[in-house]
């Protein structure tokens, strides 16, 4: 069985033996990608996450003499590399994880070319269980009064492995036990908060946010695969689940919920490797904006409309789903791609709310792409600001400072590279992070902990008018808002009304166990449906405003013709409908949820 991503062949012809568990995940990293990150009061978590190795040829200590890195190695072969300046990586490059948690310091300024201060913290053991490695997951801040940052999702990859054995980082998938880990960064302690009443099963490659002022995370859409958790690894390289829900996670009060996306992902399937903002300042509580990714075909989703979600209408007992939106977009939109990174900053006269989207792939063999886009909202206007030649995917990053954008790891794809083949190189980004101007719509090394507020770009201060400061001229979307909540706080006094149907959202997923010689396996999905509640009307309509935009299309889901042509469709599992879906497995061996081969441009969603 083939085991090997996308990722895997970037550095085919170059590997050696598999990770020494004596490489030091800072001074051996060669490249970091798949991981999971977030800030917490002034530092820079990463967390797990892929990586290749590349063991150090001579490096200088403290006393100035040359020393030879223990980790060993054929240094024989391939180019050296200098990390800080005293430090020559050389050799062949292994395959590996991130079996840390990697922190870097942002309370003061530095520059990752020389004197960046970064430091790795082992994995401690929770109630005699520990964190597993995981990749494609979403690591969240949680509130600004909390600890504690939150690990929620993500799958165990098996590209360090073959047919012959395992590689000394690697660990199998683990029991699905917790979908959600918590680290307290004082006390330096795992735990894990029990959501299973709402989310089982571990999905990994949906799209996330979080909005900390509410203590608020957010989960989109994904699916599970051979490496989701142990009760998953029958399902093989070509069977996976999909979700078209959303899980909404209360940090504060360590609960969830698990709500329907139907009613924006119907025409599309669930989706994955997308990215989600969210978007404080519009309407009472902010919005969810979900853009981009593949469907359950592999089919990439254009970007001249987005996903928009009423983070207040989760508070709304009549809309227990609560309400989306599918807004269209115009200016300069990008092209459709996936396993790109967002940020969102606002305008200092909070006019615009701009959305930068950096990175990414797409569907052709040579689709990689070194670009920023700028969605700016409310015109939900797209604006270029920014082209390279130093494509890459798989990153993060995060808004720092007060107008840069910090960028963390990713595959790194050189422009005059024919294939995936030759790129297997190390990361010219040596500390695995950069740093983007949002304002000047500039790459450095300097990250500026002083640095003065966010200006507007000029670029997109000609899109949607307006000065540095604000004052955008645009405050509609040419065609008008798709239902959505006006854009303008406090809340209007007047309010249109809305009607509700009645109904219960589609029901569970049972799990799902591939077809293998003498394993009869099967999914059932149970679909209990209702009609969502229809959006209502723009809370707050200004004279000579365009009129509310209403889609071509009705968002509210439609009856499936067996429950097997909406397979895709399901509900979390949970424990409390987990034994009624194995007795309804029982009934149905044989059916498979989806096992369809991935098209060669999007191998990569099978780690």
């Amino acid at each position: 069985m083939n085991r090997l991503s996308v990722f895997a062949v970037l550095a085919l012809g170059l590997l050696a033996d598999a990770q020494s568990p004596d490489m030091d995940p800072i001074k051996n990293m060669c490249v970091r990608t798949q991981h999971q990150s977030t800030i917490k009061n002034g530092t820079l978590y990463i967390d797990g996450g892929l990586a290749t190795y590349r063991a150090l040829i001579n490096s200088t200590n403290s006393s100035g003499s040359n020393v030879t890195n223990a980790t060993g190695g054929d240094t024989s072969s391939g180019n050296a590399t200098t990390v800080n300046g005293n430090q020559t990586q050389g050799g062949n490059i292994t395959l590996g994880y991130n079996n840390y948690l990697l922190e870097v310091d942002l309370s003061q300024s530095w520059d990752w070319k020389t004197n960046i201060s970064e430091k790795a913290e082992a994995v401690t053991a929770a109630n005699s269980v520990s964190p597993p490695t995981l990749v494609r997951g979403a690591l969240f801040q949680g509130s600004p009064d909390d600890n504690s940052i939150y690990l929620y999702g993500g799958t165990t990859s098996w590209w360090a492995t073959s047919n012959q054995g395992t590689s000394s980082g690697f660990n199998p998938p683990t029991p699905q036990q917790y979908s959600l880990w918590s680290y307290d960064t004082v006390a330096k302690k795992w735990d894990n908060p029990d959501i299973s009443a709402v989310s089982q099963v571990r999905p990994s490659s949906g799209a996330y946010a979080e909005a900390p002022d509410l203590g608020l995370a957010f989960w989109f859409n994904g699916m599970l695969d051979s490496g989701s958790s142990s009760e998953t690894m029958v399902f093989g390289d070509n069977t996976k689940v999909y979700f078209e829900t959303m899980i909404v996670i209360d940090t504060n009060k360590k609960t969830a919920r698990n709500i329907s996306t139907s009613a924006v992902t119907k025409s599309t399937t669930a989706l994955t490797l997308g990215v989600m903002q969210y978007v404080p300042g519009v309407s009472e509580k902010g919005i969810l904006v979900q853009i981009g990714g593949s469907d359950k075909t592999n089919k990439l989703v254009t970007m001249d409309h987005v996903n928009v979600f009423d983070v207040n209408s989760l508070s709304n007992s009549s809309t227990p789903n609560g309400r989306w939106y599918n807004q269209a977009t115009t200016g300069d939109a990008p092209s459709p791609r996936v396993e790109a990174c967002a940020v969102t900053v606002s305008a200092q006269d909070g006019s615009s709310h701009n959305i930068y989207l950096y990175g990414g792939r797409g569907g052709g063999n040579q689709q990689y792409f070194d670009q920023v886009y700028v969605l700016s909202i409310p015109s939900f206007k797209w604006t270029k600001v920014y082209e390279g030649s130093s494509p890459r995917f798989g990153h993060t990053c995060h808004f720092v400072g007060k107008r840069q954008m910090i960028t963390v790891g990713g595959t790194m794809v050189p422009s005059t590279a024919q294939s995936l083949a030759m790129a297997g190189t190390c990361d010219t980004q040596t500390k695995g992070v950069n740093v983007f101007d949002m304002s000047t719509a500039t790459f450095g090394s300097v990250y500026d902990a002083n640095a003065s507020p966010y200006e507007v770009p000029a670029k997109v201060i000609s899109a949607i008018g307006g000065n540095s400061t604000g004052g955008s001229v645009l405050k509609y979307p040419d065609d008008g808002y798709a239902k959505l909540v006006g854009t303008y706080n406090p809340p209007p006094e007047s309010t249109s009304s809305s009607s509700s149907h009645a109904g219960a959202i589609a029901g569970g997923i049972i799990g799902g166990l591939a077809g293998v010689a003498l394993i009869a396996t099967a999914v059932w999905f149970v679909l209990r449906r209702r009609r969502p509640e229809k959006g209502h009307e723009l809370e707050h309509h200004p004279e000579g405003a365009p009129p509310p935009y209403v889609p071509e299309k009705d968002l509210s889901d439609a009856e499936a013709s067996s429950p097997y042509e909406r397979s895709h469709y399901t509900e979390m599992p949970t424990a409390a409908n987990r034994e009624r879906q194995y007795a309804e497995m029982d009934a149905h061996r044989g059916v498979e949820v989806s096992n369809h081969q991935a098209p060669a441009e999007l191998e990569s969603s099978r780690l």
